[in-house]
């Protein structure tokens, strides 16, 4: 079979070869993911290249990096394996992965990979180079790849795979979640005999393929299905202590079973795409980036499954009632997302998002139980901004995969309100900015230092606008010689005004 191959793409691919030198004895290959999405019929440029060799690439691939200015690093010197990234005129940024062959020649080194769809080739010399001058690709398939990647079927490459390298499980789920296709029966029974050693994998790694699994719109099916396998209690062993676990009236489900029903609702609820007029502003919240290559979106998706860790070691019954109580759970369990955090390896940034996301996730319930109100509201996307819109959709999750004492007519009203109070967020960042009343200098004026009680202060102040409390800067100064009187008899930082503040 031969398919074409972009233009620009071939330009950089020969002059890499003008220093590999490809021969019959020197044999260079182009494997993996670039001739996976070209099948595909993929339009978008490949940026990715991996190359095989029958030779030690290292000192070639270090020459041509050295020529044309690029990055190089040796990724593993064991097994020959180095990365060249190349900058082009327009700034793009193209990666060439660049590899020894795993056995003694090509037909073996695919079947060393890891599915079929990833075991297509293209040989890069004597005939192929002549191809690729016309930007053609001669593919190679040894273990009809192709015809398994047109069916969107996910076939080991051999029954050695998974015990070569344990994650490719995790891989596995990840291409079924982007190809729509099926966990055969005999991929489970491999799962089986290997799963386990997913323990000897580094966090990063976990990490890399869960979040592309998170990335899917569909992601929810092949959680349940690695939640059904006990492959998710290996990734979190503290997801696996909730198996089992009761709960109380509110809940029809234990802990884990919850969890997961709570991560299938949150996917179904950004599928369903509700007719507000500020739904596209939250659909481009969650794709932005938390972290480089990773969005709010994956965030929140694990979220959903760490939002209730912290029930086991809070829970209580009491002895006389039987009640279940999960008192503090929320805190408890923003300390645990920042051990999972760190073992995944995930940016400051990240880490702390997982923490306010469970810390806070019980706070919309809260604020319906007390009642919308436009303080509650401050107070809440003061703390938590835009991330209070996704953990609010959370919450929303969570009640509906909570369907003990809750009748149809309080659902509908709990899942009304919480779009209310998303909503809110999107309203008040649409109006012109206010004006502030009060600033730190006027403070100063006042007989005030500047200390931790200017921002107690100045939030105040900036409640009691937002709420209606106050319009005019005399209302706020009169608030803030308020907030000084309160603090001058504690010996705090802030000195008793020099005039009276109260009539």
């Amino acid at each position: 079979m031969i398919i074409n191959f972009p233009q620009l793409e071939s330009v950089l691919l020969r002059e890499i070869l003008s220093f590999l030198h490809p021969s019959e004895t020197n044999q260079v290959w182009l494997v993996g993911g670039s001739i996976r999405d070209l099948i595909k019929g993929k339009n978008t440029k490949i940026y990715d290249l991996d190359l095989v060799t029958s030779f030690n690439p290292i000192e070639k691939c270090k020459k041509f990096a050295n020529e044309t200015k690029s990055g190089f690093v040796i990724l593993d010197d064991e097994r020959n394996i180095v990365r060249i990234v190349y900058e082009t005129k327009d700034n793009d940024f193209y990666t060439f992965d660049v590899s020894q062959f795993k056995a003694d020649n090509i037909d073996n080194d695919l079947l060393c990979r890891d599915f079929t769809i990833n075991a297509i080739a293209s040989p890069l010399f004597d005939e192929g180079r002549k191809l690729l001058e016309n930007n053609k690709l001669l593919l190679y398939d040894p273990l009809d790849g192709i015809t398994d990647l047109k069916k969107n079927h996910i076939k080991v490459c051999s029954s050695e795979s998974f015990k070569s390298d344990p994650l490719r499980i995790m891989r596995a789920f990840r291409f079924c979640s982007a190809y729509k296709a099926e966990i055969t029966a005999e991929m489970k029974t491999l799962f089986k005999i290997s799963q386990s050693l997913l323990v000897n994998i580094s966090g990063e790694r976990i990490r890399d393929e869960l979040f592309k699994v998170l990335a899917t719109n569909n992601s929810a099916k092949y959680i349940k299905e690695m939640a059904d396998m006990k492959i998710l209690d290996v990734i979190f062993p503290e997801l696996e202590k909730c198996r089992n676990i009761s709960q109380n009236a509110w809940h029809h489900l234990d802990v884990f079973d919850h969890t997961i029903l709570t991560y299938e609702n949150f996917e179904k609820l950004l599928n369903m795409a509700p007719p507000h007029f500020w739904w596209n502003k939250f659909l481009k919240y969650l794709h932005e980036e938390i972290s480089q290559g990773r969005t709010y979106l994956q965030s929140l998706k694990l979220g959903c499954l760490l939002h209730d860790l912290g029930k086991i070691p809070c829970r209580i019954v009491d002895k006389e009632t039987g009640k279940i109580i999960f008192h503090g759970h929320e805190m408890q369990g923003s300390k645990i997302s920042k051990e999972i955090a760190a073992r995944l390896r995930l940016s400051s940034a990240e880490s702390l998002f997982q923490q306010k996301l469970v810390k806070n996730h019980m706070r919309p319930g809260v604020i319906l139980q007390q009642g919308i109100s436009n303080k509650r509201l401050f107070r809440y996307y003061s703390e938590c901004g835009i991330d209070g819109t996704g953990i609010a959709l959370l919450s929303l999750a969570d009640r509906l995969a909570a369907l003990g004492n809750f009748n149809e007519d309080e659902i509908i009203e709990f899942t009304a309100g919480i779009y209310q109070i998303m909503s809110e967020y999107f309203i008040q960042q649409s109006k012109p900015l206010t004006k502030e009343l009060l600033r730190g200098d006027d403070l100063i004026s006042m007989g005030a230092k500047p200390g931790p009680l200017f921002k107690t202060i100045l939030e105040a102040v900036k409640e009691a606008q937002y709420t209606g409390e106050i319009k005019t800067k005399e209302e706020a100064v009169q608030l803030a010689r308020e907030f000084i009187f309160q603090n001058s008899k504690k010996k705090t930082d802030i000195e008793p005004p020099s005039t009276p503040v109260h009539d």
